[in-house]
């Protein structure tokens, strides 16, 4: 193995301004065999990129969510065919948008139950909007929201689609987060904390953080301007988090290129951690990285940098060489934060791979695609 062309790739990327700085871990058969900090975690004051800061998870928070609720799968607490109402009646009755050849909309009731499996998978119906109306409305009212208040939102909003007929990026997982904290009985971030953090050894990684500890620990954040053609800093803030009583299932994970390197290499080994305990099984791992999409509904799943990849429960998964371009293992599997943040795992080589930097519009439809080829490549050499 030589990554040196690894190495010279992450250094590019700060040295050509396409982002400010990074951190990027990779293991094999459970060995490191890569680190490398490069650029800057404060541009403005020079302070360089050292390998220990934080960082927003943002959306890769999605993979410790999809994997809280595959343990409570584990322990046969649910079934992904089961219907949802039946451990949270407030999914009964859900409306959903229905347009029409007029132009016109109007709110119907929806006509297909949502089953557990639509809200691991984006087919729930949700799209993003995290200022919509309602949730709008509950803060007014009550000046507070905690993960079950979001649930209750989010079954009290019109769906953009009946369940199951298309994938659309959403806020599913918020609803998972409660789906685990009513299976549990405990807080969110007290079930991942117990049941991932501990056991994995990820000491940097929460959901919530005094504002001091943030500005002492964190790299500073940026978000790429596509009319300007430069990164320029913003504030340490998460659009997702809705204060303390709130741990957000799509968003709210803080943590360290450290944890969450050794989180993949714990899942890229099958789900043994280091003192040689079972987080999850080899069996349910495979679940997890089968692509649930039909052909109806690959058709809305067409990002960029997504091409020839499925989705699994609440991850990406590699399924087509020949239209993704990437060298990698059929079944190499993750997802990517807002801030530039990217997990890859592969169990078929127990291999893992985390990249880390914290600016938003990540140009990821360009970071990612030749990280990951190149990563594999330098297995070769």
């Amino acid at each position: 193995m030589d990554f040196t062309n690894l190495r010279k790739y992450q250094d590019m990327l700060s040295e050509s301004r396409i982002i400010p700085g990074s951190t990027c871990i990779a293991y094999v058969g459970g060995k490191e065999v890569y680190r490398h900090s490069a650029g800057f975690a404060d541009v403005e004051s020079g302070r360089k990129m050292k390998g220990d800061e934080l960082f927003f998870m943002y959306s890769i928070s999605k993979v410790v969510t999809s994997l809280a609720a595959l343990q409570l799968l584990e322990r046969g607490l649910f079934h992904l065919n089961d219907r949802l109402d039946f451990y949270m009646p407030e999914f009964g009755s859900m409306k959903v948008k229905v347009s029409h050849p007029d132009g016109s909309e109007t709110v119907e009731d929806s006509k297909v139950p949502m089953r557990v499996r639509d809200i691991f998978c984006m087919t729930a119906g949700y799209d993003y909007n995290m200022e919509s109306e309602q949730i709008k409305k509950w803060r007014e009212e009550n000046g507070r929201i905690t993960t079950a208040d979001m649930a209750k939102i989010l079954a009290g909003t019109p769906l953009c689609f009946e369940p199951g007929n298309m994938w659309c990026y959403g806020l599913s997982h918020e609803i998972l987060a409660a789906f685990v904290e009513k299976l549990s009985g405990q807080r969110f971030d007290e079930y991942v904390k117990e049941h991932i953090f501990d056991p994995v050894g990820m000491k940097d990684s929460c959901y919530h953080m005094p504002k001091e500890e943030m500005e002492r620990r964190m790299a500073s954040q940026y978000s790429f301007s596509d009319e300007k053609g430069i990164f320029e800093k913003i504030n340490l803030s998460n659009w997702s988090v809705l204060g303390e009583d709130y741990d957000s299932g799509g968003a709210g994970v803080i943590s360290s290129a450290d944890d969450m390197a050794r989180l993949a290499k714990v899942l890229a080994a099958g789900g043994v951690t280091d003192s040689g305990e079972r987080i999850i099984s080899k069996m349910t791992i495979d679940l997890w990285r089968t692509n649930r999409l039909d052909e109806k509904q690959l058709k809305s799943y067409s990002w960029d940098g997504l091409c020839g990849y499925g989705y699994g429960l609440g991850v990406r998964t590699h399924i087509d060489r020949a239209l993704s371009g990437s060298v990698s293992s059929l079944g190499e599997f993750g997802w990517s934060g807002a801030a530039g943040g990217f997990i890859m795992i592969d169990p078929d080589m127990d291999c893992a791979l985390f990249h880390v930097y914290h600016m938003l519009n990540n140009q990821e439809g360009f970071v990612i695609p030749r990280m990951r080829n190149i990563f594999y490549t330098c297995l070769d050499r």
